[in-house]
């Protein structure tokens, strides 16, 4: 290698790094501001729901309230959007055949296109199984055949292709999770391209290449988180007036890899006379979450500190059904309160909220163990209750 090349090749490898470092920054404040907003929405949404309860369909409020709870709800939804580009989203991952999820969107996708556009799916024989989100992998795929599509004003093609590839075949990024195979995905247009100066900023939350009031720039922001915390990376190919593709990569699942899975919880009626501990920090939420169980008939015990928690326990420990706790809380979190509590009473059912996560996220190992992603409809919060207190007893693991 010359020292020329040499020198461009350090020079692209510090531009990455420096791109890197800023992607990480801007994530870190998205993830943060979108923590805060969904403490926010949580009470928001949920003293709306429990107005709505109360007003019958000709009550003159009742319309103002199913404003405010839609526009809470599009909040909520920038909100999600704003943490999967952080990669601080809450995800749901289970095993996800792409081929299936391709095919099963092709009728809808058709639809949300124009006519003058064709669309192409080609899948492979056999499935191509990844461990993903299966909803946050459609919202990825529908937010790139939009933008494909606005991108082809006097029509076009997209085409969206699955494929299953030997690791030898790709090239991760260092930070990638190493794999023994892949499967990638890619979405491509025959449309306008995009200009070499925008393709590094392509990713960024609230980056734009649309006209004023046509996008927010969140769209391609949360697919890179999608992508990036389901453990694959994402690449965009593009060329003025030929098209553009991105192209995911994930980690394959084989066969002899499947998971069994669990059988489906059995959800009673929502209320009881049991007794939670709730830990909140945030006073909004915290009071939402007991109104609520209060009125489904439990009794409360609440408290904003994870140590007054453990006193609280301590002097009513047989008495403690349930800890709803929230995840990321000063001092001390929520998995490590969870397990000073599990280590007193190893038979204590934990139902972890939050609507962001981070180093200190729970692992949901067994039936003891719940998740409840924040902000969440009441009638959600009280099922969820519900259903963890009707669980078998099963071995802690936290």
């Amino acid at each position: 290698m010359s020292p020329e090349d040499d020198a461009t090749g350090r020079r692209a490898l510090e531009e990455r790094l420096t791109h890197l470092e800023k992607m990480e920054s801007i994530g870190r404040l998205a993830g943060g501001i979108a923590h805060d907003f969904n403490n926010l929405l949580t009470a928001i949404l949920g003293y709306t729901e429990l107005l709505l309860t109360n007003r019958p369909d000709d009550h003159p409020d009742r319309s103002a309230l199913e404003e405010i709870q839609k526009a809470g709800q599009r909040a909520a939804s920038l909100t999600q959007q704003l943490l999967a580009f952080s990669r601080k989203q809450v995800l749901l991952p289970r095993e996800v055949d792409l081929n299936q999820t391709v095919l099963g969107l092709q009728t809808m996708l058709t639809r949300l296109i124009r006519e003058d556009i064709k669309l192409m799916c080609d899948v492979p024989d056999g499935p191509a199984l990844v461990k993903i989100d299966p909803a946050q992998i459609e919202q990825a795929i529908l937010n790139l055949v939009l933008n494909a599509r606005d991108a082809l004003p006097a029509g076009g093609w997209i085409r969206i292709d699955v494929a299953r590839l030997r690791a030898g075949d790709v090239n991760p990024p260092a930070d990638a999770g190493a794999a023994d195979a892949y499967v990638r995905l890619r979405v491509s247009d025959n449309g306008a391209g995009i200009a070499p100066g925008a393709l590094p900023h392509l990713f960024e939350p609230f980056f734009t290449t649309k006209e004023q009031g046509k996008g927010t720039g969140l769209g391609l922001a949360s697919v890179y988180g999608i992508v990036r915390q389901s453990n694959g990376w994402i690449d965009v190919d593009s060329v003025l007036g030929e098209g553009t593709t991105f192209t995911m990569h994930f980690p394959a699942i084989f066969l002899e890899q499947r998971a069994t899975p669990a059988p489906p919880a059995i959800v009673e009626p929502a209320g009881g006379h049991e007794t939670v501990l709730l830990v909140e920090d945030e006073e909004a939420v915290r009071k939402i979450i007991s109104t609520v169980l209060r009125r489904q008939g439990y009794t409360v015990i609440e408290t904003s500190s994870p140590v007054s928690a453990i006193e609280l326990f301590k002097r009513n420990v047989e008495a403690i059904d349930l800890l709803v706790t929230d995840v990321i809380m000063p001092v001390m979190n929520g998995p490590a309160l969870a397990q000073r509590l599990v280590a007193i009473r190893p038979a204590l059912r934990v139902l972890f909220i939050s609507g962001y996560t981070g180093p200190n996220s729970p692992e949901i190992q067994n039936q003891n163990v719940g998740f409840l992603s924040k902000p969440f409809q009441t009638s959600v919060l009280a099922a969820r209750v519900r259903e963890m207190l009707n669980r078998p007893d099963s071995k802690h693991v936290i």
